[in-house]
């Protein structure tokens, strides 16, 4: 998935730049700002920064339209979770300080319930995903509402719809066998040179990133940022 980074200013409020100890889980909020975008939510991050609105902020913030900005490194701590007292079986699994073991995902949302669009809940099901598979971790067990760390009520949506949050987390699941099942090295044959990269079926068509095929083509591949543009193009 494409990330835009935009990384907070190291600072005491939102970016302290402790080194994070180990992923063991990823924990769910909502932004409880109904239709703000999450770069107006990173921003509120960085503004923390002057000492006047408290501590807090999170790694990944996901827009209305599904896209994600970066605001802290995974291997950084954000302030996500913090609280004076924790659920004892949240504890035991991310021990005494959940900030230093969990990573922070922040959703946009359109109501005062939480509602997500499509977009945004499809994107967060992709990257928990896509984060569960990186660093190991069982969707059915790793993933959190920062409810169930804290009793705070957030992510809302899924806190007022247990069923839902219980749905969404088997999604997780179902992305996760399902791109494990369809994998295979496919093999093409360029210009008289064999090259093999790793792509995936689906409804009987084999698929393979095109940055790799790009780049064997002689092209460089980057993205912008402000446009959410791949680029193309020639190398000198």
């Amino acid at each position: 998935m494409q990330i835009q980074k935009d990384l907070l200013t190291i600072n005491e409020y939102s970016r302290p730049g402790t080194k994070l100890k180990k992923v063991q889980g990823i924990v769910v909020h909502w932004v409880a700002n109904p239709n703000t975008s999450a770069k107006a939510n990173r921003n509120f991050f960085e503004n923390r920064k002057n000492g006047k609105s408290g501590y807090g902020s999170a790694h990944y913030i996901i827009d209305l339209d599904g896209s994600i900005i970066m605001a802290i490194p995974p291997e950084e701590v954000a302030y996500h979770v913090g609280a004076e007292s924790y659920r004892s079986e949240a504890l035991k699994r991310l021990g005494s300080y959940p900030n230093s073991t969990t990573l922070g995902i922040e959703c946009t949302h359109v109501d005062w319930n939480g509602k997500m669009t499509d977009k945004t809940y499809e994107s967060l099901i992709l990257f928990c995903a896509e984060l569960c598979k990186k660093y190991n971790l069982d969707p059915l067990a790793d993933l959190y509402r920062h409810y169930d760390i804290t009793g705070k009520i957030c992510h809302k949506w899924f806190v007022d719809h247990p069923d839902k949050w219980e749905k969404f987390k088997q999604k997780v699941k179902e992305c996760m066998d399902g791109a494990a099942e369809n994998k295979e090295q496919v093999k093409f044959n360029l210009l008289g040179k064999e090259h093999l990269v790793e792509g995936f079926i689906k409804d009987g068509k084999t698929y393979v990133p095109a940055r790799e095929l790009l780049e064997a083509l002689g092209f460089t591949v980057g993205w912008e940022a402000e446009t959410k543009t791949v680029s193309v193009k020639k190398k000198n």
